[in-house]
């Protein structure tokens, strides 16, 4: 899989941009905020539909317009396919394949698979559970398009779920319906579980000699996967908390309350001395390339350089 060319319209700071890839390492630089990173980030939305940053729509759109497009050039296997993009600030976006309009983002994932590292990515040893989450999500989902199908649906019962309990406030009555969202929450989330247990493991035993060779061989690198509840124990814990998520209206028990941590030398240290290895180590296979399961990857870096 190689990205042909990209055609950006009122994109970021891109009023429009025309650029012709080559099949091999391509390099973009230039002065700082010229816009690089804009460049990639559109390709990660043509791959996912979602920007790397967490931006909104209405957030990457050209500040005086009122909607953005991105056509993305691919080919595989000497096909040629066509990924466009229409955004728009205050509607859902539009997606079509070789001019065919789809209906769900699911359908896009896996035709491009991207692997983004940038600055923002520090976050995920940073910051809190969300962002580990949310990077395990998005690898799976490009990964796996069953993962996909059952987040998704996992997801949606968790919305549902949580506007029972807020109605229930007043209907004291629906409490009836709880234990039909419990089965399919533990149903879904269950598949949840144990596709991350399979991820972890086998990031993990990927990364393990890649950071100790960033190391240079002083540290060893352990990802622990860290469930909120376990298969076994999931249909018992959420019918113990069914009090206590009504008086809190919200689900607190699931995939979506689990976390990801880092051990470094069998400890879970409080600061990272230098967190970009350990992002470098998730990013990369022992052939330094992207873990993909055998797919063809494409993999972007966005790097600052200070003189």
């Amino acid at each position: 899989m190689i990205i042909k060319s990209l055609e950006l319209a009122n994109f970021r700071n891109y009023e429009e941009l025309n650029i012709i890839f080559d099949k091999g390492t391509n390099i973009l630089y230039g002065d700082n905020a010229q816009g690089k990173t804009n460049i990639l980030e559109a390709i990660y939305v043509s791959a996912t539909t979602k920007s790397h940053k967490g931006s909104k729509d209405k957030e990457i759109i050209n500040f005086d317009k009122e909607e953005a497009h991105i056509r993305t050039y691919l080919e595989k296997e000497n096909v040629e396919t066509r990924v466009d993009m229409h955004l728009r600030k205050n509607k859902s976006k539009g997606i079509a394949i070789d001019g065919q309009k789809i209906k769900k983002a699911a359908d896009l994932m896996g035709l491009l698979n991207v692997v983004f590292f940038s600055p923002e990515d520090l976050s995920i040893i940073k910051d809190g559970p969300a962002e580990r989450r949310r990077f395990a999500d998005m690898e799976l989902c490009q990964l796996d398009s069953f993962y996909l199908y059952n987040l998704n649906h996992y997801n949606k019962i968790i919305g549902q779920r949580n506007k029972l309990l807020k109605d229930m406030y007043f209907q004291p009555e629906l409490k009836e319906t709880l234990n039909i969202w419990d089965s399919q929450l533990v149903s879904f989330g269950s598949k949840i579980i144990e596709r991350r247990e399979q991820f972890v493991k086998q990031l993990g035993d990927i990364i393990f000699d890649i950071h100790k060779k960033l190391s240079g061989g002083k540290e060893e690198l352990v990802i622990a996967y860290e469930p909120d509840v376990s298969i076994e124990d999931f249909e018992k814990q959420m019918k113990y908390n069914q009090d206590k998520d009504i008086r809190l209206k919200q689900t607190t028990t699931g995939p979506h309350r689990d976390d990801f941590s880092f051990v470094v030398n069998g400890v879970i240290p409080k600061v990272i001395s230098n967190p970009l290895l350990l992002i470098s180590a998730a990013f990369l296979s022992p052939d330094d390339k992207p873990v993909s399961a055998g797919r063809t990857t494409v993999l972007m870096a966005s790097f600052v350089f200070l003189s």
